[in-house]
């Protein structure tokens, strides 16, 4: 998962294969959010399109 803060991308953290969410950063000053499929244990930069791409509430 990816957080966009003003346009830089930030890891956000892994979904697990048993679904679960294992967040990391802070999505209270985030703009959107995203998922991508990475390599296992995740990436420092997304490396694909995302599969979600979600615009958060101000």
């Amino acid at each position: 998962m990816w957080l966009d803060h003003n346009g830089t991308t930030r890891p956000a953290g892994l979904i697990e294969h048993d679904g679960t969410v294992i967040l990391a950063g802070n999505p209270a000053d985030a703009g959107a959010v995203g998922v991508t499929l990475e390599p296992a244990g995740g990436s420092a930069r997304p490396t694909t399109d995302p599969l979600l791409l979600m615009t958060l509430p101000a």
